[in-house]
């Protein structure tokens, strides 16, 4: 391929090529092509041309410290534009969509090793090691490794955060945020906290048991959006790609889903439910798509005093009013009036349970009492205010 080119993989069998020629990105499916590169992006004999790189192929590109990491290593050797940042990290990326070569062996870890190690700086050696590697978007450092787990002895994809100065605690934060959403029975996937609290290990959900990938697109890529206006749009808008993309049989749970997320951010104060944290697998295409667990909710207000929601609701950006959400719940979602009290229901009882949680494993660790303290008084037991 040319130097302004990329092959195109899907699921490791060559589907397109991505060109960047007259200020341009042109992508264009191979005439042997299956299975599409993104649900916006249909195959057709017509090139996909635009401006700016497609979402789908922006979805990944790392942010912050990682893509730092990644430009100050290479950018003696060669220039970092998108083209050549995704062919340094494209064989590695989330998810099934990967670039220019495929990559069947991986150094592989213990997860054991990752949780329990005593090293004080062992993720910015694991960032040394592995930055290349790690085509996954996001501000937060985050890396994806390939690790035994001893107790399924299986040899798992996971996805590590630490957390910049500014974010002190981070991993723990997430922790017990992803603990109340897991308390109040939404989907998540398999996650842990390393033993000296200092990183966040996730299980990706985007790969199949037989390793095979599902697509993933994020809510930037299916409203046509850049990484960069990952804060525009409504959560309306997401409820309406919900309708459109998941098939009828799948639709309304979805929707319960997605439903009990906001207001699980609200109790939570996460003001980071953007764009690019709610997502859609699917196997070929639309008629199995469904939406991907909940991740990456934190509680922001911790560093951010006043922070305010991600998207808009209603009129716009804040924390909402019962009737906003009452509503969105009856108009956007489909749920019954009876539904929705029982999922106001079942978030409040989460966070009593979680802030329960979080009382037991303080008095363990004293070293953390004074942020967990901070963390759960910046909850909320419950929405009905005025």
């Amino acid at each position: 391929m040319k130097e302004n080119s990329l092959k195109i993989y899907l699921n490791k069998i060559h589907s397109g090529n991505l060109t960047y020629e007259d200020d341009r990105y042109i992508f264009n499916y191979l005439e042997s092509a299956k299975d599409v590169v993104s649900l916006t992006m249909p195959i057709r004999a017509a090139s996909w041309d635009s401006k700016k790189l497609h979402p789908i192929f922006q979805m990944n590109i790392p942010e912050g410290a990682l893509k730092e990491a990644i430009k100050n290593h290479f950018a003696k050797i060669v220039q970092m534009d998108d083209m050549n940042l995704l062919r340094l990290i494209g064989p590695y990326m989330l998810g099934r969509v990967k670039f220019e070569k495929i990559i069947d062996k991986e150094e592989v870890l213990e997860l054991d090793t990752i949780l329990n190690s005593s090293k004080q700086n062992l993720f910015n050696e694991l960032m040394e090691r592995f930055a290349i590697r790690s085509g996954v978007s996001g501000i937060q450092p985050k890396l994806l490794l390939s690790a035994h787990n001893k107790t399924t002895m299986k040899f798992e994809h996971y996805i590590i955060k630490s957390w910049e100065k500014e974010y002190p605690n981070l991993a723990l934060n997430e922790y017990f945020c992803m603990r109340a959403v897991q308390n109040a029975n939404l989907p998540t996937p398999e996650f842990y906290l390393s033993d000296d609290f200092s990183m966040f290990v996730m299980k990706r959900f985007d790969i199949k048991e037989e390793g095979s990938y599902f697509g993933f697109e994020d809510m930037c890529v299916l409203t046509a959006r850049e990484t960069e206006q990952k804060y525009e749009g409504s959560y309306e808008e997401i409820s309406r790609v919900i309708r459109d993309v998941i098939p009828a049989s799948k639709q309304k749970e979805s929707l319960k889903i997605f439903f009990k997320a906001i207001i699980m951010n609200h109790l939570l104060q996460n003001g980071d439910g953007h764009l690019k944290n709610y997502g859609v697998l699917y196997e070929k295409d639309f008629n199995n798509a469904f939406l991907a667990p909940i991740y990456d909710v934190i509680t922001t207000t911790v560093y951010i005093k006043n922070d305010i929601p991600a998207l808009r609701l209603g009129d716009g950006k804040l924390w909402w009013k019962e009737k906003t959400y009452k509503t969105f719940a009856k108009q956007s979602c489909i749920i019954s009036n009876k539904e929705y009290e029982e999922i106001l229901q079942e978030c409040c009882e989460a966070i009593k349970t979680t802030k329960k949680e979080v009382e037991i494993f303080a008095q363990k660790n004293q070293i953390v009492q004074e942020f967990l303290s901070l963390l759960t008084n910046n909850w909320k037991d419950s929405i009905k205010f005025a």
